[in-house]
Order: structure tokens, then C-alpha cells, then sequence
């Protein structure tokens, strides 16, 4: 099998694995009384950390008036509250209350709790090979979003910068098998 055949066959099994976790990913949110717009920003907020009302609607992809009133739904849940920016006193920065990350964390434990249970039932082995394999998709991609990000910084690009909180992604040991 040549590397592009096995490109292929692996992103063929990466979307089986995605279509087979989605019952175990919807669960937790199905239980929630928030809408897919809602429960998008507040994982948005979550990752990074606080945003103003103009940085989520730009990475919703809607108006900063569609985000008020999704912002406003939030704030009387409790999931949400608003803050002065302390670098600039004329913005409004949106944070997750206790519950709001509360809410996010209980979805993604409920979710890690499941594929550890899978991981439980690999040989040691096959999990040595995944963590091998992941390890390095993880190094790669650690590497592609410092260059976008770099590139983006030049530009004043995407307000989005982190596909997570930063320092969490290098905290994967290189073999903590050994």
C-alpha cells in the first residue's frame, strides 16, 4: 500500500470512528437545555478562555446582533456573565461562569470517559501504535497552527487563534510508556 492509499484509508476510519463516537458525544448535550448555537459559544468562550461579543459572532460566522441574543439566553442560565476588559474599558469580554464551565467540562468528561473505556479494551500493543500515531499528528498540528497563527498575527487575522487553551497541547509526554 503506497502513503497516499493509506492517507485515505485512514481518514476513511478516522470518519467511521467520528460517525460511531456521535452517540456518546450527543448524549451529554441532549440532556441540556441549550440550543447547538448556545452550547457552540460557549465552547468557543471555553477554549479561549474570554472573548467580546464581536470575536464570537465573527467565529459563529453571524451578526454581533444575532450573538446578543444568544449571549443573553446564556447570561440568565447562569452559563455565561460579562465582564469589563481591564486593557480596554469600552469592551465587554464574555466569560464562562462556574456553570458554564461546569456544563462543558461534564460533556467532555462524559465523552473522554467512553473512548478510555474503548482504550481499556486494546491490546497494549494496538494503544502503543495509537499513541505513537497520535503523538505525532499532535506534534504536526502543533506545528501548523504556530505558523497560522504567526501569519495571522502579521495580517490581524482571525480573532480565533488557539484550537485550545494554550499550554494544555504539549503536556502529552513523549513515552510514557517507558
Amino acid at each position: 500500500m503506497d502513503k497516499a492509499e493509506l492517507i485515505n484509508k485512514t481518514l476513511e476510519l478516522s470518519k467511521r470512528f467520528g460517525q460511531s463516537q456521535m452517540h456518546f458525544a450527543f448524549e451529554p448535550w441532549r440532556k441540556l437545555d441549550v440550543p447547538l448555537a448556545q452550547l457552540k459559544s460557549l465552547f468557543l468562550i471555553h477554549i479561549r478562555g474570554s472573548l467580546t461579543v464581536n470575536a464570537l459572532a465573527s467565529s459563529l460566522g453571524v451578526t454581533p446582533g444575532n450573538v446578543t441574543s444568544i449571549v443573553d439566553r446564556l447570561v440568565s442560565q447562569g452559563l455565561l456573565k460579562r465582564t469589563e476588559d481591564p486593557e480596554d474599558r469600552r469592551l465587554v469580554l464574555l466569560e464562562l461562569t462556574d456553570k458554564g464551565r461546569t456544563t462543558v467540562m461534564d460533556i467532555h468528561d462524559t465523552n473522554r470517559g467512553h473512548i478510555k473505556s474503548l482504550f481499556e479494551k486494546m491490546s497494549m500493543e494496538d494503544l502503543e501504535a495509537l499513541y505513537r500515531g497520535i503523538s505525532a499528528l499532535l506534534a504536526i498540528t502543533e506545528e501548523e497552527n504556530k505558523k497560522m497563527t504567526a501569519a495571522q498575527d502579521k495580517t490581524g487575522g482571525c480573532p480565533f487563534h488557539a484550537p485550545f487553551p494554550p499550554g494544555t497541547a504539549g503536556k502529552i509526554p513523549a513515552n510514557p510508556l517507558r
